[in-house]
């Protein structure tokens, strides 16, 4: 872990994995995750040609909390941390909940970025509320109504959890006991499961603020910018079919609100399991469009 202290005191934590020469790539984490995603995404990659750079949200892992902080906010942390690594451009990718951090940067910092990834993303709640399970929308309804509750509620289920390697089993269960058995299968590979662990655990470093607060800045509150007004070319969408967290109908309203999104859709993988088992596909774009910016 590496960590920049800014002006106001504040702290971010960022991991760096791969060819420090190599093109950049940013991870935006998903909920209940860290920036060890960006360990995870190294290792499915195997490829010497990214720098894979991890950065922990405000209150997760290592980053000091911000309160009363805006999706919007985190695109100057980034753009903070780029410009301290020397970094003028940089591929991003947004998996579940990480999404809305990517979209703010491809809708507020363009001329940064080369190409914006969307793995399983979380889409605008309001333009697609009908469509989500059951569960969501009493958590939604309970973040909107109750949010003082929330903290307490992930305490209880993954932040008492999360420190104790003895109870590591319980943890992941409880982080992953709504998603599809294709997802789960996903997990059972003993690396792939570590790695998985290590990052979820790390969003609990430091309790549940950071995580609850999370929750509530992306499913309950509006995110600060619209979808259909982000006018950068190179953004991907990638879904499951099976996906049990995020329904197809996000998907597709992300996909139809954004000009000239790509949108893939994998019928028979889930929530987590798109980017373990179709990281090629990813890559690919990645590397195409990196090639499109040198020429």
């Amino acid at each position: 872990m590496q960590t920049i202290t800014l002006d106001n005191q504040r702290v971010l934590a960022y991991s760096e994995y791969g060819n420090k020469d190599g093109k950049p790539l940013f991870v935006c984490h998903g909920l209940n995750s860290s920036r060890l995603e960006a360990k995870i995404l190294h290792h499915l990659i195997s490829n010497s040609d990214y720098r894979i750079i991890g950065i922990d949200r405000p209150g997760m892992g290592g980053s000091s909390f911000q309160k009363d902080r805006k999706i919007l906010d985190f695109t100057d942390d980034i753009s903070y941390i780029a410009d301290s690594l020397n970094i003028s451009k940089f591929t991003i990718i947004g998996t579940s909940a990480g999404a809305p951090y990517a979209l703010a940067c491809a809708y507020q910092i363009p001329e940064r970025i080369v190409s914006c990834h969307i793995v399983s993303g979380l889409g605008a709640i309001e333009e697609s509320f009908d469509s989500l399970s059951d569960e969501n929308k009493k958590f939604i309804t309970m973040a909107k109504k109750y949010p003082w509750i929330i903290q307490p509620v992930f305490w209880l289920l993954m932040g008492r959890l999360s420190q104790n390697k003895n109870k590591s089993d319980k943890f992941l269960t409880n982080i992953i006991q709504s998603l599809d058995e294709v997802d789960k299968m996903a997990l059972n590979e003993p690396i792939i499961r570590s790695l998985f662990i290590e990052s979820f655990r790390e969003s609990y470093a430091n309790g549940s603020k950071g995580t609850a607060y999370d929750s509530i800045l992306t499913y309950s509150k509006p995110w600060g910018f619209k979808l259909e007004d982000i006018k950068f070319n190179n953004i991907y969408l990638y879904n499951g079919g099976k996906d049990l967290s995020i329904s197809l109908k996000m998907g597709e309203n992300m996909n139809n609100l954004i000009d000239n999104s790509k949108y893939t859709l994998y019928e028979s993988d889930g929530h987590l399991s798109i980017i373990i088992n179709h990281i090629s596909d990813i890559k690919e774009n990645i590397t195409s469009t990196w090639r499109k910016c040198d020429n």
